[in-house]
């Protein structure tokens, strides 16, 4: 009985993803909520944007359901993704992005959860979060790619929640899951309907950030960092080239290995998306396998660099190849 309550409760939840993403996308549509194509975007069709609102849905739902369960983790996700909503039918100023972002995860750091912490400790996780939200914000610029990406690791987290050590709520971790998966029916595809725009990136980037620090204050390890390895590696080098050349960081450009990939080398957006996957998937894959052998700080910067080595290398390798065209 109670498994088929269960699926009865997953089901229903479904059920209202669906006809709250079909309803946003009806509205899209009427009101002109569009994604056009530009010389820097990696797509040549005017496509919706914001399909990343059934995040916020999502969030809403658990909220209710879990009788307003982690509710600082509610309110600051749908805070986000209302600003990222906004952003996506206004167009904001990065700066004013920037300053409600780090208002909202101050307000978030400074609730009762991470009263007794350090203040090195907070000043830290400040900006592993605003790093973490930006940075899937950057890298969502092809169908498939961050919901694949973000499937990779919310199953890992509730792969861990569930049989290694439980540091949240196992209902959360799966409305989340269950809206990723509704999305991406609308996105991975070669045709995509929707984006999810800075709405979707936001709010995921943000409950990365928040479930890794948690199991990270759990287990007081930083091995949970690994599960983001992959969007580390070609964000971070990435700023780092474009700094190097002096560029505006903040502003559209196509540097990344996957823009590289998709624009230059005219890959599929969906392969690439997949590459990105599967490499991410195995490397979470590995670490759970051997989950009781904790990674040191000195075996994870060794296992970073060992990655940068091969990311860099291979981007090197590949404008190299263009320079010869």
């Amino acid at each position: 009985m109670v498994e088929l309550y269960s699926i009865a409760y997953y089901i229903l939840i479904a059920a209202v993803l669906i006809i709250g993403i079909i309803i946003y996308l009806k509205m899209a549509e009427k009101w002109s909520i569009i994604d056009q194509p530009n010389s820097r975007s990696s797509h040549l069709v005017v496509t919706k944007r914001g399909g990343g609102i059934i995040y916020l849905i999502a969030l809403v739902i658990y909220m209710i359901s879990s009788n307003f369960n982690m509710p600082s983790i509610i309110i600051c996700g749908l805070l986000l993704g209302i600003m990222g909503f906004i952003d996506d039918v206004k167009n904001l100023d990065f700066k004013i992005k920037l300053i409600f972002q780090c208002l909202t995860i101050g307000y978030f750091l400074s609730t009762g959860s991470y009263n007794g912490l350090e203040w090195y400790l907070l000043i830290l996780m400040f900006f592993l979060i605003i790093s973490c939200v930006n940075i899937l914000n950057f890298m969502d610029g092809i169908n498939g790619l961050t919901i694949l990406y973000s499937l990779s690791f919310l199953i890992s987290f509730y792969i861990i929640n569930a049989h290694i050590i439980a540091f949240t709520d196992s209902n959360f971790l799966l409305i989340v899951i269950l809206s990723n998966l509704i999305i991406g029916y609308f996105n991975i595809r070669k045709k995509a309907v929707c984006f999810l725009g800075d709405v979707g990136a936001i709010t995921m980037g943000f409950i990365y950030a928040v479930l890794t620090i948690t199991l990270i204050l759990k287990t007081n390890s930083l091995s949970p960092l690994i599960l983001f390895l992959v969007y580390f590696l070609d964000s971070g080098w990435t700023i780092v080239e474009r700094l190097l050349a002096k560029e505006n960081i903040f502003h559209p450009h196509r540097k990344h290995l996957y823009q590289l990939l998709v624009n230059e080398y005219k890959l599929s957006h969906l392969f690439v998306a997949s590459i990105y996957f599967s490499i991410q998937a195995l490397i979470n894959i590995t670490w759970l396998l051997n989950y009781e052998k904790d990674l040191s700080p000195i075996i994870l910067i060794s296992i970073f660099g060992i990655f940068s080595v091969i990311f860099l290398l291979t981007k090197k390798i590949l404008n190299k190849k263009l320079d010869l065209t």
